[in-house]
């Protein structure tokens, strides 16, 4: 007697796999609709936008937050700048 088995790998939850679809479809069809550099602008709106959201509804922690997870990035600019990069 024969034993047979099988491999089933496992499957990514429904979440990702409907991020995953939404991150394909932005790929396809944006670069058709608009250029890339309005598609950066757009997501920092969104962005910026998020963030006024975040303080109308959390307030003064939400602002300090941000501010402080900033730090690195205006530190390695300020590095990039001083290197002259």
């Amino acid at each position: 007697m024969t034993s047979t088995t099988t491999h089933v790998p496992p499957q990514k939850s429904f979440l990702w796999g409907g991020i995953e679809a939404v991150k394909d479809v932005a790929k396809t069809i944006t670069p058709a609709l608009i250029g890339t550099e309005a598609r950066v602008l757009y997501v920092m709106l969104a962005l910026v936008s998020l963030w006024g959201l975040a303080i109308a509804t959390w307030g003064y922690p939400a602002l300090i937050i941000v501010a402080v997870g900033l730090v690195p990035v205006m530190f390695g600019v300020l590095l990039l700048i001083t290197v002259g990069k």
